[in-house]
């Protein structure tokens, strides 16, 4: 049976998954935003929010072990397996705890940190934290995004025609009357462990939102995500 995030209480770990292979940016997790790599913010959000008994890099790369010092309490050096672009984040963070255990028991709360998110901040983490430990909460996982009143639309599979998902076109409301979409963004998502370990899937059971702006949403794929993130990180100054 799935635990409310309120059962995880034993403490708090931040897993911070960051290979060094990447196929459409060479050394992805190292790349600047603001003068600071990927990496570095994701520790630095983690470190200042001082949440965390313990901020673990799980990465097969000497020079990501070495962006990290100072800032990760633990580098996990991962295996061959869980190091291709083909690799799962569950596995990675399975390899984690399997290979630490000590660090780790059945009421550890997790947060899984992608450094892929440039403008994830301590205030985010902060603020996600104290959303769980709020008195009857009872969500099984956490996960950021950030909310649209955009018009969405789709191609349908099976009959090749786009299609709308979340309105009507001839009943079109006005965009202060329609229902938002949230939209995941891939900066953190908290879960617990022994969650986790029933159902190898990081996102289970009821799900709970927290809110970053559209812009801080940002996850770089390619090189055109990384120059648009430098411009951004310049008007967000």
């Amino acid at each position: 049976m799935l635990k409310s995030l309120n059962y995880f209480q034993d403490q708090s770990i931040a897993i911070i998954p960051a290979r060094g292979g990447s196929t459409r940016i060479k050394n992805k997790n190292l790349q600047k935003v603001g003068g600071i790599s990927l990496l570095k913010n994701s520790l630095i959000a983690c470190k200042e929010s001082n949440l965390f008994k313990e901020i673990i890099v799980s990465t097969d790369s000497l020079d990501i072990e070495n962006e990290s010092k100072d800032l990760a309490s633990v580098v996990h050096k991962r295996s061959k397996t869980n190091s291709s672009s083909t690799s799962s984040t569950e596995s990675a963070i399975l390899e984690v705890i399997n290979d630490l255990p000590s660090l780790f028991t059945e009421r550890t709360l997790i947060y899984l940190i992608q450094c892929t998110s440039p403008f994830l901040r301590e205030k985010d983490l902060k603020g996600s934290f104290n959303i769980i430990r709020k008195e009857h909460y009872d969500y099984s996982c956490l996960i950021s995004g950030y909310f649209t009143k955009k018009f969405i639309w789709r191609k349908n599979p099976e009959t090749n025609i786009r299609e709308p998902i979340n309105y009507i076109p001839n009943k079109r409301p006005r965009s202060q009357d329609h229902s938002p979409l949230f939209i995941e963004n891939g900066a953190f998502y908290a879960f617990g462990l022994s969650n986790f370990t029933l159902t190898n899937c990081r996102i289970h059971g009821e799900v709970d939102v927290y809110s970053m702006e559209e812009l801080r949403s940002i996850d770089i794929d390619e090189k055109a995500d990384l120059d648009y993130a430098n411009f951004l990180s310049e008007y967000l100054k």
